[in-house]
């Protein structure tokens, strides 16, 4: 090898060693910007209770927030539960009812009553929630609504959705891909709780059962939803979660998502934490039943949220209604736990406070007798498909006139500000750290680079290339770099568009690109965690774009600023021009048109707003310009231009190299 080669290769190689160790800073400092924001979050969470007349006040409002990130505001139709017996099994002192019934039109809820007997007047009713194995026929799951059943409760069991007899899919951003759901503002905690919701509808409408004495309890996943169901349903008056609680904070530091499928969690756009729930149950009777070696839920996060939901009761007048009972044990039930439970609904559905002493029994029914559908489901069955019926989402707009329009656009652009940017700063405020001048190409042009801190603390770089000879202030596109991109060197690399003529560009190594890349490693717990800290990674890169927008415009030579955006950076330009009104045009190439498509990047309830062509045409009057052709969906952009008198102002070019500024 030549002298000169050597010195090259070695010189490279300490490049290359040095990206390496830039790139595993800034993968520690995103994972670090989500444990703070989640720290955030976590320890201000009911950081003082609310004194009586405050929580009175805001109760109703708080629990529309929380319905609504479940997905259920509006709650649903209450269609007819079409509630079926299929079978009775009679068992001595209890008898099992087989039961069925429709949460909306079609989509079955599948379940087995236990209950003594011998009936005597209305007797208080327990929900039995479980949690994610064989769901009712799991040996715990038969052998504690039993043990409700033998001692004068009417117990009705669940099967989780995609478990048991119940169809659906719980797994959807855990092994399926199923990115959309955040886009949708979909949880499958928000179907389970509608079920449950309307298991209470049902358990009302029984001869047998009490509707004033009703309470809720589950292990595992049957416990979070136990939680979520406790406030979004003041019917609810025992709440009982077993094995599942914790803290924002926890599952973000200890990566406990990775544990968890997607009904351990809601939508979280007002960053709320679990004692935010726990001052919605109250002052309701309210056990939190844990483990101290659960890996999923550990103690110094179950046990802060406990002492300050404690405190909201004690402001309350009702500190004996709220208790934490935990043994030295994994994940699961142990007698210690079980009687506490009993005891605890013993004491607040039958007013009877004496400690039960003994346990659920050893029996197990065969399976095959548990079965609702006897083995044959039923086959057009809308659970399958709950995940796009059960979240109200948005009709495209009508577009009668320019005044119309406008108010519709206001409306829009406020909700969008509201719900799914909440958290993007509606002035930027990034803080320049350090300029750097890169030199010059062969062609004329000047390129440098920009470190700056975003608005919410994570450091980034932007990449600027402007012609050397252009008059100040010179038009810029600017533009997020692609997430594959090997190397923004000299002005942005490839992820930069090839425009030609007096035009700057500036290109924004938003997260998750460049020395920022996660990784597999950490992206998939990424993209699952940020939706519990009010954000996912695609609205984190509109902010990081418009911060580096805000940064490249402090410059004397930046003129008017269009967005550009190519495949799965053309929705982050998109919204980047929606909530900054001073982007000049929208340049758009090989765009996705929906965002009910998994692989088109995520925004928390997106949908309920509108979809990409209807947002889009939020930008008007400003231009929109398609790169080599414009995907048929957007015709419905096209179309609402038009009908406002500015069909002009969207173009097609055959390439990049082509545009112009408007």
């Amino acid at each position: 090898m030549p002298h000169i080669d050597r010195v090259v290769f070695f010189c490279l190689l300490s490049c290359c060693g040095a990206l390496a160790l830039a790139a595993t800073g800034a993968r520690t400092a995103i994972y670090d910007s989500v444990c703070e924001d989640a720290r955030e979050i976590s320890s201000t969470s009911l950081g003082l209770p609310m004194p009586p007349a405050h929580w009175k006040a805001t109760a109703e409002r708080r629990r529309e927030m929380w319905r609504e990130m479940l997905g259920l505001s509006p709650l649903p139709e209450r269609t007819p539960l079409e509630a079926t017996v299929t079978g009775v099994l009679e068992r001595g002192d209890y008898v099992v009812e087989k039961v069925h019934f429709q949460c909306l039109p079609g989509a079955y809820v599948i379940g087995n009553i236990y209950r003594p007997a011998k009936v005597t007047g209305k007797l208080p009713a327990v929900l039995y929630l479980c949690g994610h194995t064989k769901g009712k026929v799991n040996a715990p799951y038969q052998a504690n609504p039993r043990w409700f059943g033998q001692h004068g409760y009417v117990a009705l069991v669940l099967d989780p959705i995609q478990l048991g007899e119940s169809q659906g899919l719980h797994h959807g951003t855990y092994r399926e891909g199923r990115w959309d759901w955040q886009s949708r503002g979909y949880t499958p905690a928000g179907t389970e709780v509608w079920n449950a919701i309307r298991a209470l509808d049902y358990l009302e409408t029984r001869a047998d059962v009490d509707p004033e004495r009703m309470g809720v309890t589950g292990l595992s996943g049957g416990g979070v939803i136990s939680w979520c169901l406790g406030a979004a349903d003041e019917r609810v008056k025992v709440v009982v979660p077993v094995c599942q609680s914790g803290s924002v904070e926890h599952v973000a530091v200890d990566r406990a998502t990775d544990g968890h499928c997607d009904c351990a969690f809601w939508i979280n756009y007002y960053r709320w934490c679990w004692p935010d729930l726990g001052a919605l149950i109250a002052p309701r009777a309210f056990l939190i039943a844990s483990g101290t070696e659960d890996v999923l839920w550990r103690p110094y996060g179950y046990r802060d949220v406990a002492l300050r939901i404690r405190h909201q009761y004690a402001a309350l007048g009702a500190a004996e209604r709220f208790d934490l009972v935990e043994d030295l044990t994994p994940h699961g039930y142990t007698p210690k736990l079980r009687r506490a439970i009993f005891t605890w609904f013993n004491t607040h559905l039958k007013g009877d406070p004496t400690p039960v002493t003994d346990d659920v029994t050893d029996f197990v029914e065969p399976e095959e007798n548990l079965l609702v559908f006897g083995g044959k489901l039923p086959e057009n069955d809308q659970m399958r498909r709950i995940d796009t019926l059960l979240v109200k989402q948005a009709d495209p707009p009508e577009v009668k006139d320019e005044a119309q329009w406008r108010t519709h656009q206001k409306a829009a652009i406020e909700r969008l500000r509201q719900l799914t940017f909440r958290h993007v700063a509606r002035h930027p405020s990034p803080r320049r750290r350090e300029f750097r001048s890169d030199g010059s190409s062969g062609g004329g042009t000047s390129v440098a680079t920009y470190v700056f801190d975003t608005s919410d603390g994570l450091t980034l770089d932007l990449r600027t290339a402007r012609p050397a000879a252009a008059e100040w202030p010179i038009p810029t596109v600017a533009y997020a770099v692609q997430a594959d991109a090997p190397s923004t060197f000299s002005g942005g690399g490839r992820s930069r568009p090839a425009l030609r003529g007096q035009i700057a560009t500036a290109g924004v190594e938003v997260r998750n690109t460049g020395v920022t890349s996660v990784g597999p490693g950490y992206l998939w717990t990424l993209r699952r965690i940020y939706p519990m800290l009010g954000h996912t990674l695609p609205e984190r890169q509109v902010q990081d774009l418009l911060d580096g927008i805000a940064v490249v415009r402090q410059e004397a030579a930046t003129g008017p600023v269009a967005v550009f955006g190519r495949g799965a950076t053309a929705p982050l330009a998109i919204y980047a021009a929606i909530l900054d009104p001073r982007v000049s045009e929208v340049i758009l190439s090989g765009p996705p048109e929906s965002h009910e498509d998994p692989a088109t990047p995520e925004f928390l309830g997106i949908l309920r707003i509108g979809d990409l062509p209807q947002n889009l045409a939020l930008v008007y009057p400003r231009p929109i310009t398609f790169v080599g052709s414009m995907p048929k969906a957007y015709e419905w952009t096209r179309q609402v231009y038009e009908k406002l008198g500015a069909g002009d102002r969207i173009r097609v070019v055959a390439s990049v190299q082509q545009w112009q500024p408007r």
